[in-house]
């Protein structure tokens, strides 16, 4: 994370800052905007389900021809597979919309700007290695999932190590290699845009109080729809990946 402080100028940590322990557990400041954060993602989505109407206004209609759409990509890319589109889906659009909110709400005044003694009370989560860590592992144990509930068990584990082509065993070995790479790919990727994005405008920031800083922050907003979309399409093409029948 990047941070500016009275005393010591800008500061660069890669470490959340700990603001106490409760017993052994330790408190961050990525932990507190992660609960802060997810209270007021579900506050925001109780209110707005209770202002959906059977005949749909402009912005509601607008949302849901939007989920309409990605539903109808998400099909496509899995050939028409209905069954697994209904499984896959909601926790691919949820991976957007999760990733999304806590990329733009770091652009609310005052929320890197608050301090808790020495320390911000407040960090951007996917700053965070653990928060895109914890991404990537959710993802990686879905698509596994997803591939042995379709295709069994034992089948979609033959993708990997087949005993009955012993001479298939080391690809099926890079190949498990990979399965787990594609884990860490998409927790750095999200966790490296953030975190240089924070500093990027840190940068713009301390040059300039007034100009510089507006493209920067139109340019990290455009990058918090990217980073999102990219995480939950790479989710729904390792989706499909897993789903493949082994050759």
């Amino acid at each position: 994370m990047a941070s500016e402080t009275p005393e010591k100028g800008i500061v660069v940590k890669l470490k959340a800052d700990t603001l106490g322990y409760i017993g052994p557990v330790p408190i961050t400041n990525s932990l507190i905007s992660s609960i802060l954060g997810s209270i007021l993602l579900v506050l925001l989505f109780t209110l707005l389900s209770k202002k959906l109407r059977s005949v749909p206004g402009k912005v509601q209609s607008l949302v849901e021809l939007m989920i309409e759409k990605g539903y109808e990509f998400a099909l496509d890319t899995l050939d028409g597979n209905e069954s697994v589109t209904r499984k896959a889906f909601p926790l691919i659009l949820t991976f957007f919309v999760f990733i999304l909110f806590f990329n733009l709400i770091k652009f609310i005044p005052g929320y890197e700007s608050t301090f808790f003694g020495k320390y911000h009370l407040l960090k951007p989560i996917h700053a965070d290695l653990n928060m895109t860590l914890a991404l990537g592992i959710t993802s990686f144990i879905f698509v596994q999932f997803v591939g042995m509930y379709v295709l069994g068990p034992m089948k979609y584990i033959s993708k990997f190590i087949n005993l009955k082509k012993p001479q298939t065993i080391p690809l099926g070995l890079i190949e498990l290699v990979s399965e787990f790479a594609k884990m860490f790919s998409l927790s750095f990727r999200l966790f490296g845009n953030i975190f240089a994005g924070g500093i990027l405008l840190l940068l713009a920031g301390s040059l300039t109080h007034f100009f510089l800083p507006v493209p920067v922050m139109l340019f990290e907003i455009f990058v918090a729809f990217l980073q999102a979309g990219i995480f939950a399409l790479l989710t729904l093409v390792y989706v499909k990946l897993s789903v493949s029948e082994p050759h």
